[in-house]
């Protein structure tokens, strides 16, 4: 078993608590087993110092905190920063396994799941770790884990013969050190919106959040880019060695000949080391630059292009993003995660060419960010013929003032709309009221199973509501034959290349 001394490099040799031998790492004192190093966390709404005597009831053998105690009648280690303790602790419980893997860290306010979704089925042997899967597997956090679940799912991935290690890294969880003590191979920036600002309070300390997984990179490690996004220089900037360039129009990664249709696009994959065709099976011109993205990182590790316009020409989306179901009435019922302006904003640009109406069943987020609540109904209500505002994970806030302030923005901008507080009920009333030709965006929960109230979580999966409904059945998803010039099949145990030499 490690020592807290060799899970603290900094603590003093003669610090005697640094002897102590500890079986895991815990910062919630429900979750201690005995003989874990607890870690006492300052949270926006708790103070993990107040349950020091809870984790020592259940057996912590030490504590890690920020707190200087009088006197602490138990093994305590006062840190400047107890969150980056834990994530360099973690790190080295584990035996530091991002060293060992190509580790991705792919952030921005929206694509961070297609993207590393996409990685999984563009790299060989890599792992990945999703905003789907931490609901899937109830992991802490909702985007990026606490560092010892990170870390633990990174030295799984390596126990299981991975090569790649492909995550989501968060504005919050950036923020909050959860990423840190990491080796990164490459880091992804996905573009910038309005998202979190109830944590962040400003853009600027938003961004400056998302910056920090760029400024982890070591000097051989890559940083890859959205050219076409307003923010693209500073991440440039901040970018200690290599640099790759996507964007549709722009970039050392970008398209020719983009074609865009209702059930997925195609376009000539170019890059420095050539070209091939691409036909994506999922619509979107925002998902063109989200495949953009998974090709921009394979190249740029090495992986050649007519294997990467291979798998992607396979790829499918992460559960919850974009799948559609054909109603029996002549219909077309899309359920997605879009739960933020810029996202709506997509998907609705996507849909808005195809749909004879264009129904939107959404909602917005308690306890987050109001600002954007009137914008998102705005946003609506120009792309859409009607708003049916419903509840998305209220938690301790009044559902119906939730619902009032998005209707302002919808009635800002003369849109139609009508709320009906319970998601099922809205779900089935869209679903009815749609006619042939007619589109049905479910927006905001897409892979999510359960609806957050004040009392805490009700199972609510828009999946399951729209499937459930007589008559429905999942679209099928198209499944194209490769267009480019190359008929070798690639195969996904391959190793992967050594990283091409890249422009700093």
């Amino acid at each position: 078993m490690p020592t807290v001394g060799e899970l603290l490099p900094l603590l003093s040799p003669r610090c005697p608590v640094g002897d102590i031998e500890v079986r895991g790492l815990a910062w919630d004192s429900r979750l201690v087993n005995p003989g874990d190093l607890f870690f006492a966390l300052v949270g926006g709404r708790v103070d993990g110092h107040g349950f020091i005597g809870d984790a020592r009831a259940r057996g912590a053998r030490a504590v890690v905190g920020e707190r200087r105690l009088a006197e602490a009648p138990f093994p305590y280690v006062c840190v400047p920063d107890a969150r980056a303790a834990l994530a360099h602790a973690a790190a080295a419980f584990y035996g530091h396994p991002t060293e060992r893997l190509r580790t991705i860290g792919v952030t921005g306010t929206n694509g961070k799941t297609t993207v590393v979704h996409l990685l999984g089925q563009v790299l060989p042997a890599c792992a990945t770790l999703t905003t789907v899967r931490v609901e899937r597997e109830g992991l802490s956090c909702v985007t990026t884990p606490e560092a010892p679940d990170l870390q633990r799912l990174a030295a799984q991935a390596l126990a299981e013969g991975k090569e790649a290690f492909a995550f989501e890294a968060s504005s919050i969880g950036l923020a909050q050190r959860r990423v840190v003590g990491t080796h990164l191979t490459a880091a992804v920036f996905t573009g910038l919106g309005r998202d979190h600002l109830d944590f962040h309070r400003t853009t600027d300390a938003y961004l400056d959040a998302k910056l920090r997984l760029f400024r982890m990179l070591p000097p051989d490690g890559v940083g890859i880019v959205n050219t076409e996004d307003r923010w693209a220089g500073r991440f440039l900037e901040t970018c200690p060695g290599p640099r790759v360039r996507y964007g549709i129009d722009h970039g050392e990664i970008h398209t020719r000949g983009l074609r865009l249709s209702p059930d997925g696009s195609e376009f000539i994959l170019q890059t420095p080391d050539g070209a091939q065709r691409v036909r994506l099976h999922f619509p979107g011109r925002y998902n063109v630059a989200n495949a953009l993205a998974a090709a921009a990182t394979a190249w740029a590790l090495g992986q050649p292009v007519d294997h990467i316009a291979e798998n992607l020409s396979h790829a499918s989306l992460p559960v919850g993003r974009f799948v559609r179901f054909e109603l029996g009435n002549g219909a077309l019922a899309v359920v997605d995660y879009a739960h933020n302006p810029q996202a709506l904003v997509e998907i609705l640009s996507a849909l808005r060419p195809h749909a004879r109406r264009l129904l939107v069943v959404f909602g917005a987020n308690g306890e987050a960010d109001q600002g954007k609540r009137s914008l998102m109904g705005g946003i609506v209500a120009q792309h859409a013929d009607l708003a049916l505002i419903t509840s998305d994970n209220p938690k301790g806030e009044d559902p119906r003032a939730i619902a009032e302030a998005v209707a302002q923005g919808v009635r800002a901008m003369g849109g139609s709309y009508r709320i009906e507080l319970d998601r099922a009920q809205a779900v089935r009333w869209a679903l009815s009221e749609a006619g042939r030709g007619d589109v049905v965006l479910l927006a905001g929960k897409g892979h999510e199973r359960y609806q957050l109230v004040a009392d805490g979580a009700i199972p609510c999966s828009d999946l399951e509501l729209v499937a459930a409904a007589s008559g429905l059945r999942e679209r099928e998803q198209p499944r194209g034959h490769f267009l480019g010039g190359s008929d070798a099949v690639y195969d996904p145990h391959a190793r992967v290349r050594r990283r091409r030499h890249l422009p700093s």
